[in-house]
């Protein structure tokens, strides 16, 4: 599967989009290749059901996962809700 491929320092919008309404706002965390983490955000509502985060990229090369984290209280149990997905960050622009 083909990742996804940004320009660095761009800022971008990332989107969770659910059927149920977490808990409270998911979390993004953005980590790099070695793992550190390079930002962890709190998200912001468009409806119930839907969030986004937006984050503007390092000035690096690399590859970087993300992770979204949220919760959902059913029943007296808490049921989390993670997705995660990787991408590349590519500085294509010539500086002259």
């Amino acid at each position: 599967m083909p990742r996804d491929q940004f320009e660095s320092q761009n800022t971008l919008q990332f989107t969770w989009v659910a059927s149920v309404a977490p808990d409270s706002a998911p979390i993004l965390k953005i980590t790099g290749v070695d793992g550190s983490t390079v930002t962890s955000l709190t998200s912001i509502s468009s409806d119930s059901t839907s969030y986004y985060a937006l984050y503007t990229l390092p000035n690096t090369q690399g590859i970087c996962m993300g992770e979204w984290y949220a919760e959902k209280t059913v029943s007296s149990s808490v049921r989390p809700f993670i997705k995660r997905f990787v991408f590349n960050i590519v500085p294509t622009k010539q500086f002259f």
